[in-house]
């Protein structure tokens, strides 16, 4: 047999020639209707770049001394930032305060429910892309409320998920023989999907189990658990707390949204829900709760843009907001068709058409419009902005503009333009060195630059 070796190694090293001469092409290079070539740097790794690459470039009149950095000075800073704080070993950004703008005054939905949180429960849906999956951002958000208002438990679950393996605030199982359909995969059989854009319909067999974790103290039991499906045949689900024997309950068989509630005399660490029958029902998903207080249902739409959200069925929305009666809807996406295209015109329609949609189905409900993060692509020996989100970061203004809806600048909170890079660079690192999208710690910042913002609405409130 011939050796052939040496042929690999001369399709490997013209490879590497291709894409080196390639990085000599103009960056920003639009050969085609949304088509762009992007300047690429193969030897980007192992290039030396000068830590005052990126946005620490915009602050030569500062001169931040070793002292003022190291003591964790907050400083102010010119055109137009309002404020920045320092971690204490590095002098990176680790975000700014970014206010709440917009229709504030449709807030009052959320806040005037906040009031009662001590004796009823306050719902908040927070839908968004990759960045929240795994209850990232999310969880956050949840104990900062629970904390200040009130409430245990993590709330939405879905039936069958994509975040099993790394979603740390519940241990998530189930049987392999559900049949699934999701907006973010696909729906062949056309099955009406629930409010988290999920269904699944059991095979026969089939089970789910969750199981609370000590990731977070506020979410180490439950003991009430709340079932939603549809369609469902004159039968019983076995249900069981902690690994005990297994009991049974009805499911209606009535047309419409169905809640089903199982509840423990204590808080019970795990739930195993048991289907006997295939097709026995379509089911939408759990929540997990305690006593009264806010509720932050985490429903991540990963690789979506957010527009498939319109294509849910505004009364299947308006016979959850029965049962989940939603006081706030935040809605976070942008990533996914950042760079995607050029003119943004027919995102901006059908977002406004999604948060239309909400406000028929959950006519008392607060929205907040959160913007696009900021993304970096290299440029050179520096990682800066893609170009696109500066252009869909102006577009997600417009929509909630014309929405009449509150928005909150995610990328002005991160410190604007070019900011990525100093999340990623920050220690302890916010952010992975795809450029995109942030770590647990970085989640825990978006959480609290977010809630502050919130919170000093709501004292102008009161």
């Amino acid at each position: 047999m011939k050796n052939r070796i040496a042929e690999s190694f001369y399709i490997v090293a013209t490879a590497i020639i291709i894409l080196f001469l390639t990085s000599f092409i103009p960056t920003e290079k639009e050969i085609a209707p949304n088509f762009i070539l992007r300047n690429i740097d193969i030897f980007s790794d192992i290039r030396n770049v000068e830590e005052n690459d990126g946005l620490i470039n915009y602050l030569p009149e500062l001169n931040l001394s070793k002292a003022s950095i190291l003591g964790g000075l907050n400083l102010p800073i010119f055109d137009g930032f309002s404020e920045v704080f320092y971690n204490a070993s590095t002098p990176y950004f680790q975000g700014r305060k970014s206010p709440i703008v917009g229709n504030k005054k449709q807030l009052s939905f959320f806040f005037e429910a906040l009031k009662s949180a001590k004796t009823k429960t306050v719902r908040v849906a927070h839908y968004g892309d990759s960045a929240i999956e795994g209850d990232l951002v999310t969880a956050d958000i949840r104990e900062t409320l629970q904390k200040r208002f009130g409430g245990t438990g993590v709330g939405w679950l879905g039936i069958v998920s994509q975040d099993i393996t790394f979603r740390m605030t519940t241990k998530h199982s189930f049987s392999d023989n559900w049949d699934a359909a999701a907006l973010y995969s696909s729906n062949p059989k056309n099955f009406r999907l629930g409010i988290s854009g999920e269904v699944s319909i059991p095979k026969g067999n089939s089970w789910v189990q969750y199981e609370a974790t000590r990731a977070r103290s506020y979410l180490n039991g439950f003991t009430n658990v709340k079932v939603y499906y549809s369609n469902a045949k004159n039968s019983q689900l076995s249900y069981s707390f902690n690994g005990g024997t297994a009991q049974r309950i009805g499911l209606k068989s009535e047309a419409g949204l169905q809640e089903l509630v199982v509840t423990n005399n204590a808080k019970a660490k795990s739930v195993k829900l048991e289907f006997p029958l295939a097709q026995q029902a379509e089911v939408y998903g759990v929540s997990l709760e305690n006593e009264a207080g806010v509720y932050v249902d985490n429903l991540p739409l990963r690789g979506n843009s957010g527009v498939d959200l319109g294509s849910l069925q505004v009364s299947m929305l308006k016979d959850f907001s029965k049962y989940l009666d939603y006081k706030l809807i935040i809605l976070e996406f942008g990533l996914n068709i950042a760079g995607t295209r050029t003119d943004y015109s027919w995102y901006e329609r059908e977002m406004i058409k999604v948060i239309n949609n909400f406000k028929s189905a959950f006519p008392k409900s607060s929205i907040i419009l959160v913007s696009v993060h900021d993304k970096a692509m290299k440029k050179g020996n520096s990682f800066v902005t893609d170009p696109a989100i500066l252009q869909l970061h102006a577009v997600q203004k417009t929509i909630a503009e014309k929405a009449d809806v509150a928005f909150w600048s995610l990328f002005d909170a991160m410190g604007g333009e070019n900011s990525m890079a100093t999340w990623v660079s920050a220690n302890p690192p916010l952010a992975f060195k795809d450029y995109i999208h942030f770590n647990e710690q970085g989640a825990k910042k978006v959480a609290q630059l977010f809630t502050e913002a919130l919170l000093d609405e709501f004292a102008k409130f009161k």
